[in-house]
């Protein structure tokens, strides 16, 4: 390759480069939607990998359930050494322990168990409390996974909500900042028509508004840290668009908590315990009666140092071979700890009957609150849209008249309060409406808005 062909190829390369590195920046820095953020927090967040993980080990129990039954068999292969022995059945010159004959090797194995043929209800029994392990587990995931979607959207509209309050009290500082310069100066000058009064008026307004910066820069940096640490997108930028509620499908309080009753997974966690306490309950009380096993044993033992006595009614325990097979009731004789085990489990069912009212009514007062917080952002909302509107009318007319001298500088001080609070009283009902939503939906276990839904109206990039 000459040397212009070696220089071109190293250029693309770089160039190359330079365009990987710029696109992975634009995609690092450029603003995400709120089920980006939740897309993203699903895939990393630990206890989703935990619940995972939970599910696996529920899954492995059921198959240990199925399967581990059919193999109850016991091995052992021992070998050994021992002191040789002579003899016929009726006559030995060797002592029972002839330490002084040659020593030789030997080999022994082994092989008893059983399988399964009747139970009365323990295997099936076993099997239905796994499964209801699988379901308990499968049903913690949702629970998480409706946990994290919350806490993002959340953050989320906690981060927003603080983009808003930052651009409204960006628009009251400059205006009190330029007031306050201009009336200081206008002091300074000695003009006749300035009032120490007015100062100290618009210095004490422009104080407070300063102070709200920094309670809104404590919301927005904890917020987006928030956001940051469920997503593990950093730095979380939002889109710049107005704050607003979410399209939803609010339905009656009534069908709000039957589908919580029904949908929740801690219901249905509550449901899975009850499954597998029955079952439990099933197989403390079939310890009263034998398992019913067809049994097999086999042995093999061979010790070349010892004479092999070839005779089926004597025992040789150097050289042996066994081997039966039939049907045994193999049966745990603790009546009386069987007893305390069966009254155990039927009182933790009847405790998870009493759990699951509890639960009842627990969702039942969670899912009135959130939906009466629901209505009430709404109405708020309402009514400080309405008072925004107006004050805004205010505060523009009051702030020009000010700068021409028409408006005195306590006037200005009102609108811009008044407006202020108006708007930021708006924009946290909104933010707590839409917060509201998500924990309706997190509440009930049933979505209320459509799958782009939580993205604002007319604001796509």
């Amino acid at each position: 390759m000459t040397r212009i062909g070696a220089t071109v190829v190293i250029t693309l390369i770089l160039v190359g480069i330079a365009i990987e590195v710029v696109a992975e920046e634009q995609v690092r820095t450029r603003a995400f939607y709120l089920d980006e953020f939740i897309d993203a927090a699903v895939r990393r967040y630990p206890g989703m990998r935990a619940a995972e993980a939970d599910i696996d080990a529920a899954q492995a129990q059921l198959a240990e359930a199925k399967f581990s039954p059919f193999f109850q068999f016991d091995g052992t292969a021992a070998l050994f050494i021992r002191p040789g022995a002579e003899g016929t059945p009726v006559f030995s010159p060797d002592s029972q322990l002839p330490l002084s004959n040659r020593w030789g090797p030997g080999i022994d194995l082994q092989l008893e168990g059983g399988l399964p043929v009747y139970t009365f209800g323990k295997y099936r029994s076993g099997k239905k409390a796994a499964r209801a392990g699988i379901a308990a587990a499968e049903q913690e995931r949702e629970r998480t996974l409706a946990r994290v979607v919350f806490d993002v959207r959340r953050a989320y509209f906690g981060t927003q909500l603080s983009l808003d309050l930052e651009a409204m009290l960006d628009e009251g500082l400059g205006r009190l900042r330029n007031a306050v310069e201009r009336l200081g100066e206008r002091l300074d000058s000695d003009d006749p028509d300035a009032e120490q009064t007015d100062y100290w008026r618009l210095v004490s307004a422009l104080a407070q508004i300063e102070s709200r910066e920094s309670e809104n820069s404590r919301l927005q940096a904890s917020a987006r840290g928030a956001l940051e640490l469920l997503s593990g997108i950093k730095p979380a930028i939002v889109p710049e668009c107005p704050l607003e509620t979410v399209r939803s499908e609010v339905v009656t309080l009534s069908e709000h908590i039957r589908d919580a009753e029904m949908n929740r997974p801690e219901v249905q966690q509550l449901e899975a315990a009850r499954s597998a306490s029955d079952a439990n309950l099933t197989i403390e009380k079939a310890g009263y009666f034998p398992d019913i096993l067809l049994a097999l044993t086999a042995r093999f033992s061979s010790t070349p140092v010892v004479t092999n006595i070839d005779n089926p009614f004597i025992v040789d325990r150097g050289n042996n071979r066994n081997l039966a097979a039939g049907l045994v009731a193999r049966w745990h004789l603790d009546f009386v700890g069987n007893a305390a085990r069966v009254r155990k489990a039927r009182a933790e069912i009847a405790s998870l009957k009493a759990r699951a009212e509890e639960a009842r009514d627990g969702i039942e007062l969670e899912v009135t609150g959130i939906y009466e917080g629901l209505l009430d952002a709404k109405r708020r909302n309402e009514t400080w849209k309405r008072a925004e509107r107006e004050t805004r009318k205010w505060f523009v007319s009051a702030a020009q008249g000010y700068d021409v001298g028409t408006t005195d500088a306590r006037e200005l001080i009102d609108a811009i309060e008044r407006y202020f609070d108006a708007r930021s009283k708006r924009l946290i009902a909104v933010a707590e409406y839409n917060v509201a939503i998500a924990g309706l939906e997190k509440a009930t276990g049933v979505p209320l808005v459509g799958s782009r839904g939580w993205r604002p109206v007319d604001c796509e990039e």
